[in-house]
């Protein structure tokens, strides 16, 4: 009976938010509250149990077994850049993500020297961060959710999960371009292909008591905030 399946209120399948548009904007009528969490820098903590490089790429375990998470907050110190926004900028340059107007090769270099000589990875975007998985999820079981639908990028498909089985890696999931929200729409996490980062949607309180236990790095959307934050509409 425990892992008895939702029958009914199947929600309407959520995207990432439209880089046009501010995210509250977006998101009115189904969310009014959007909180950016932050993707943590990853720090090998043993590098004969992990390979980055290798055809097989490390699992959600893995990365929870033998990496560490590194904030913006503490690679701001490391580099000497004075800003989130300013990482924000020097993450999407590194990938390509931005046009040419916006890029900034010095502070390109000072993320590409400081990730080299403290071992750091960057961290990953358009998808879910693996080392925040389990937070994300438990997050979920706290507030007394069970399943969660797991929804392409573009929603056009979704399948309900049993959240537990993910913890328990039992299933693969967050490895793509996905969202996740649960079953009559409470709470949504999704990402956007060039961003380091997470929107986690839903009504302040709810995010606030997520908060208080799991202090996810990052920042609530103002009304004026877009995809492209750092460029548009700076913290």
């Amino acid at each position: 009976m425990e892992k008895a399946r939702p029958i009914a209120n199947i929600p309407h399948n959520i995207t990432p938010p439209y880089t046009d548009v501010p995210i509250l904007e977006f998101y009115k009528g189904y969310y009014d509250c959007v909180y950016i969490i932050l993707h943590p820098f990853i720090k090998i903590t043993d590098p004969d149990k992990i390979n980055f490089r290798g055809k097989k790429q490390p699992t959600k375990e893995d990365y929870v077994k033998y990496t560490e998470k590194v904030s913006w907050a503490e690679f701001l110190k490391l580099s000497g850049l004075d800003d989130i926004n300013r990482l924000d900028i020097a993450l999407r340059n590194s990938i390509g993500g931005l046009n040419k107007i916006h890029r900034n090769d010095d502070d390109l270099n000072i993320l590409n020297h400081t990730t080299e000589v403290n071992n750091l990875i960057e961290p990953g975007e358009g998808s879910f961060s693996r080392l925040l998985i389990d937070d994300m999820l438990k997050a979920l079981l706290d507030l007394g959710h069970k399943w969660i639908y797991v929804g392409d990028e573009h929603g056009f498909e979704r399948k309900i999960e049993y959240i537990q089985d993910i913890i328990d890696n039992k299933i693969q999931a967050g490895n793509g371009h996905e969202s996740w929200y649960t079953t009559v729409n409470e709470v949504l996490y999704t990402t956007h292909w060039d961003s380091h980062l997470t929107f986690l949607c839903s009504d302040k309180q709810t995010i606030e008591t997520i908060l208080q236990k799991y202090r996810f790095e990052g920042f609530f959307c103002r009304p004026e905030a877009e995809v492209y934050w750092s460029i548009r509409s700076p913290i």
